[in-house]
């Protein structure tokens, strides 16, 4: 094998289609084996909006992309990519233990000569006191001479922007390693930046996303207060955007969600508070984001009242889009999800989305995804699909809360 990939989500499987595309041979594994099969088989949506499936079919009868679960084992290969989640613990900080095992079974695997590249999520200094460490301990050969490391992670942007024509930041340990990193994803995306650490590339991830959640909790405080000066925050945000300098606009909403968003702010605080330092600014903005979706829920009591309509506890309430942003499959850190959550505390709730077959909440009830029309005696839309037809209701209110606010859809 050219390349070995190592968790087929969001970031690994498109890699592992680039890298055919770029006309290497390639191995991707997963540790899910139904995620395998449905790769395998090439079942409707198993791209998750970052691969066409044009894309994976000729991949895959091409020859050159293989697929297998974890357990078979890993085979030697000149290049180990890395994609396994990094999730947020309850105390924000990063959990590794996926990443220790790749990692693990990469040493296992790998000879002399090899290049192990860590795209996956890191919070700052885990690719040189985890990563590191483990493949030396475990392989029995040294860093920068017998094998080589570097961090690239990804940016994506599912439903919208190919991952390969999105610049890739590239690190290694040696310069030779990042030369070699650099040689490696320079083949699978069309714009490559190297800088001088792999800390300096997991602030640049970590940065950049907990530089958008900063604003988008921001854009969430400006539109109370238009609310409350009676002014459209669509028309500030609009003409505010006519500033040629200085502005870049984001939107108010339920809550920022997603795999890198939250979950890179927390590891941004996580990091200054284990070198002693505040960081109120980001700390206000995780607040602002993980009171809005309570806020949301109260905003639609609110709307409720005013309009003489039942309270929530005597509603049968449907959610429509519970994904964490429009035409993907993702509900990782979903507003919409948390939203449905607070209201299972009070009224019977149900949901409808064309991309989540199945759901679990927090109290652990299990929910199937409900057509449109389910019997409800309130729709609140959370995300809109732009693929699919909007939620249209005439026998019950319909109120739009995808921008954080409940607006009543006539």
């Amino acid at each position: 094998m050219d390349a070995v990939v190592i968790g087929l989500g969001f970031t690994g499987l498109p890699t592992a289609v680039a890298a055919v595309r770029a006309g290497m041979t390639v191995l991707g594994i997963d540790a899910n084996p139904e995620r395998v099969r449905e790769i395998t088989d090439q079942r409707p949506g198993c791209g998750l909006t970052t691969v066409a499936e044009h894309d994976l079919r000729v991949a895959l009868t091409s020859g050159r992309l293989q697929l297998r679960h974890n357990t078979e084992g890993i085979p030697h290969a000149g290049v180990y990519v890395l994609c396994v989640p990094t999730p947020a613990d309850h105390h924000g900080r990063l959990d590794v233990s996926l990443l220790i095992q790749a990692a693990d079974d990469v040493a296992r695997a790998m000879r002399p000569g090899a290049l192990v590249i860590v795209q996956s999520t890191c919070a700052p200094g885990t690719v040189d006191e985890v990563v590191l460490p483990r493949l030396a301990a475990t392989s029995g050969l040294c860093p920068g001479l017998d094998f080589h490391l570097a961090h690239s992670p990804v940016r994506t942007d599912p439903g919208n922007v190919s991952v390969d024509a999105v610049p890739r930041v590239v690190a290694g340990h040696t310069p030779r390693c990042t030369e070699l990193a650099v040689r490696f994803v320079g083949r699978i995306a069309d714009q490559v930046v190297p800088v001088s650490s792999p800390r300096a590339a997991e602030l640049v991830k970590i940065f950049e996303n907990t530089f958008r959640m900063v604003n988008i909790s921001l854009a969430c405080e400006l539109a109370a207060l238009c609310r409350v000066q009676r002014v459209d925050v669509d028309e500030v945000l609009e003409a505010a955007g006519s500033k040629p300098y200085g502005f870049l606009r984001h939107r108010p909403g339920p809550g920022a969600g997603g795999d890198c968003i939250p979950v890179s702010a927390g590891f941004f605080t996580a990091s200054a508070r284990r070198h002693g330092l505040h960081s109120p600014v980001v700390d206000a903005a995780i607040a602002v984001n993980n009171a809005m979706p309570a806020h949301t829920v109260h905003r639609v009591r609110e709307a409720l009242a005013a309009r003489g309509l039942p309270p929530l506890r005597r509603c049968r309430v449907l959610v429509a889009g519970v994904t964490y942003k429009p035409d993907t499959a993702n509900v990782r850190q979903s507003a919409a999800v948390r939203v449905l959550n607070e209201l299972a505390g009070e009224a019977d709730v149900a949901y409808h989305d064309p991309y989540v077959p199945n759901l679990v909440l927090d109290n652990g009830t299990t929910l199937q995804s409900q057509p449109a029309t389910a019997p409800a005696d309130l729709v609140l839309i959370m995300t809109r699909h732009a693929a699919h037809e909007p939620v249209r209701r005439d026998d019950v209110p319909v109120f739009d809360c995808s921008s954080g606010a409940p607006v009543e859809v006539a």
